[in-house]
């Protein structure tokens, strides 16, 4: 009986992140990240360039923390691009930065970061749906961040991974 018991409350507190795959947890680097027309053509998105660098982190809890910068930075520390629909963040001279929760809906094949702190203070709250496979050492995450003059542009990001769980890969 107080196995039964144990087990309940063992699974009444366990945090929405125990649904994540285990492999999902760690420290990832960006590798490449490619916007992509409805032709399959390669669309240069200018606010963080065709090569950005940046780092991914899930943790076990459900936190999870984003940096990206162009690798060609500008050196104006006021130049802000807005984002131009829903599904974009706000970069602020070439550097677009967040944190805040994660679900996992391992049916669907999608991750939601819910933004709890970011560069840009009109981003918080956001919530950012994202599709995404796992292989191994290699995540990549789609989605469709909106285009100019209703073009439909998929982005994909692969990251490969630096760290498991608090270990090196």
């Amino acid at each position: 009986m107080r196995l039964i018991v144990a087990f309940v409350l063992a699974c009444a507190v366990a945090p929405a992140s125990a649904q994540t795959p285990a492999g999902l947890v760690g420290t990832w680097q960006l590798a490449s990240r490619v916007d992509r027309d409805s032709d399959g053509k390669a669309v240069e998105e200018p606010s963080l360039g065709m090569d950005p660098l940046g780092y991914l982190i899930y943790d076990s809890a459900g936190h999870v923390a984003v940096q990206l910068m162009a690798k060609h930075r500008g050196s104006d520390p006021c130049q802000v691009t807005a984002p131009s629909v829903a599904n974009n963040l706000t970069q602020v001279s070439g550097y677009e930065a967040y944190f805040g929760h994660y679900e996992v809906d391992g049916t669907a094949g999608t991750v939601t970061h819910i933004i709890e702190g970011a560069l840009s203070p009109s981003d918080v709250g956001r919530r950012l749906t994202r599709r995404f496979k796992l292989e191994e050492d290699t995540l990549t995450i789609q989605f469709e961040p909106g285009g100019q003059d209703d073009r439909r542009i998929t982005r994909t990001i692969v990251w490969r991974r630096v760290t498991r769980s608090g270990r090196a890969a």
